[in-house]
């Protein structure tokens, strides 16, 4: 599984929220704006994961078809964190209770990925 461009994000979310059948019921753009939020909680977390982007803003992605080619700037060992929220967001968005307590998987994952140290 890699997760190197905008378009392996999506994919792979896909499969994790299990939505892989069209008509999809998350978009392409809303994944891909759950992953520029991501990037953000990402340097609010973490600014020394972004330090490329002290000094300028942090890339946007976009859901075209140029956009979902784009390589994702993300140290290999964070980006399934990112993929992480990218998901925990998505779930978020539904209405069902269950689809809160999977949200919270996601998320408290994503956070305990990005701030515990690995022995």
């Amino acid at each position: 599984m890699a997760l190197d461009k905008v378009s392996d994000y999506v994919r792979v979310a896909r499969v994790l929220l299990q939505d892989t059948v069209e008509d999809y019921r998350y978009s392409d753009a809303e994944l891909v704006e759950n992953l520029n939020l991501g990037l953000l909680e990402m340097r609010r977390l973490r600014p020394d994961l972004l330090r490329a982007y002290f000094r300028t803003a942090i890339p946007t992605y976009t859901a075209t078809t140029s956009g979902l080619n784009t390589l994702v700037q993300v140290d290999a060992q964070y980006r399934v964190a990112l993929l992480y929220y990218i998901c925990g967001q998505a779930q978020l968005r539904d209405d069902e209770n269950n689809e809160d307590a999977r949200a919270t998987v996601f998320l408290n994952k994503f956070a305990a990925q990005m701030l515990t140290i690995q022995s």
